[in-house]
């Protein structure tokens, strides 16, 4: 193992771009990790740029000591499909135009959905077209290309074909049809992580950096390092949303929040999704405030409190308490979470019991007992609590950090 990581840091520090266009390569399947290794490379000042049809190769290359993107990591573009681009352009040169393109390839293998994809992956970006302009003629260039391909098939080319010259393609512009115009920023990126899993060229959350730093965010690629029950402040877009029916009937949430770094799953218990579940909804970047837990899946975050970005007071660098990210609001619930592990279970709600009778209050208690294959939630009647830092205290100090919930 000695060896192997002398050998690795080796590459990486004198082949930087030769060693992480095979990292890329070597985890080209993995969305999570190919965002990851894309960071490193910014990181250390290396530029990953968009596929490209007249410059890709499979799988990630060095090409004039930049890292190109690999045609195989696009969605929808199948190896046949590959090595008919690759072929025709080794046996004929550089394409020229979309219609070049389409009268060259194979197009029952490169048919139009796989075409599609690599215009909003940007591989034809080097027709210095834009991309909506190119996805506004795709079907008159196929025609054209079609039409090409029938002509030699039958021996009849075109005038321009016999002197040499491709003439005029359909998709290129004209002055009695202008060119296309980009989409929006917004929308350009949101067809490359359509096609590519993930944004290339940008992220949506890129102008709000500094007021995520100002915030004092962690960045949630960071949540490995952060032990269970610790409390943070994310920043982040939600990219998905499930919500379920509790036992006692109210609407909890599983959101998928994603930052510039990576993506985490914030549970969202009915207290905080009463109050949020329209911003949950929508695509505006949101600050949450919640607890690191640990299940099965790896680490999810349990959301305390969600608000938008507009109007976010900067969180203090450093918290004095450690119980510092209090609710400020009067508490309405308190939510204490106990694992189902057969007998030791009665125990364990009898100690619980105990404690919160110690700590009598107006806050009503509610008691999430985690079964094997589902959670039971109980309203505890005739006991309700003052959920202060000391009752959180022992109760963490029974059950773990991270146990203990006040909405």
């Amino acid at each position: 193992y000695a060896v192997v990581a002398y050998q690795t840091a080796y590459f990486k520090a004198n082949h930087p771009v030769q060693f992480m266009a095979a990292l890329l390569t070597s985890e080209m399947g993995d969305t999570d990790k190919i965002v990851k290794y894309m960071e490193e490379c910014r990181a250390m000042g290396l530029q990953v740029l968009p596929p490209d049809v007249n410059l890709s190769g499979v799988q990630f290359t060095v090409v004039g000591g930049t890292i190109r993107f690999g045609l195989a990591a696009i969605k929808n573009v199948g190896e046949a499909a590959i090595q008919s681009i690759l072929a025709t352009r080794e046996e004929r040169g550089r394409f020229v135009s979309l219609a070049d393109f389409g009268s060259r390839v194979d197009l029952r293998l490169v048919n139009r959905r796989v075409i599609e994809s690599l215009i909003k992956a940007g591989a034809f970006d080097s027709l210095g077209l834009s991309r909506a302009h190119l996805l506004a003629t795709l079907d008159r260039a196929m025609e054209t290309g079609q039409r090409r391909q029938r002509d030699r098939l039958e021996g009849q080319g075109s005038f321009f074909e016999l002197m040499g010259e491709a003439g005029r393609a359909p998709d290129q512009p004209t002055g009695d049809e202008p060119p296309i115009s980009e989409w929006e920023p917004d929308q350009r990126l949101a067809y490359e992580k359509e096609v590519l899993g993930f944004y290339l060229s940008g992220h949506p959350l890129a102008r709000f950096r500094e007021e995520a730093e100002r915030l004092g965010a962690t960045p949630i690629a960071d949540l490995a390092q952060r032990p269970v029950g610790a409390r943070l402040t994310l920043f982040g877009q939600v990219t998905a949303l499930k919500e379920i029916p509790t036992k006692s009937g109210e609407r909890m949430a599983f959101a998928t929040l994603e930052d510039m770094g990576g993506s985490v799953e914030l549970t969202v218990f009915p207290g905080p999704f009463r109050i949020a579940a329209s911003l949950l909804r929508s695509r505006q970047p949101i600050v949450v405030s919640g607890r690191v837990d640990e299940t099965e899946k790896g680490r999810v975050v349990l959301a305390e409190e969600v608000r938008p970005l507009e109007g976010v007071a900067p969180a203090p660098v450093e918290a004095a308490d450690p119980f510092d990210g209090w609710p400020a609001a009067e508490p309405q619930t308190c939510r204490i979470r106990v694992p189902g592990n057969g007998g030791e279970s009665r125990d364990l709600l009898e100690s619980v019991k105990r404690l919160c009778g110690e700590h009598p209050g107006r806050v009503p208690l509610f008691v999430h007992l985690l079964l094997p294959e589902h959670e039971v939630v109980v309203r505890v009647k005739g006991l309700s609590v003052e959920p202060g830092p000391a009752l959180v205290a022992k109760v963490e100090a029974l059950l773990g950090q991270g146990s203990v919930l006040v909405e």
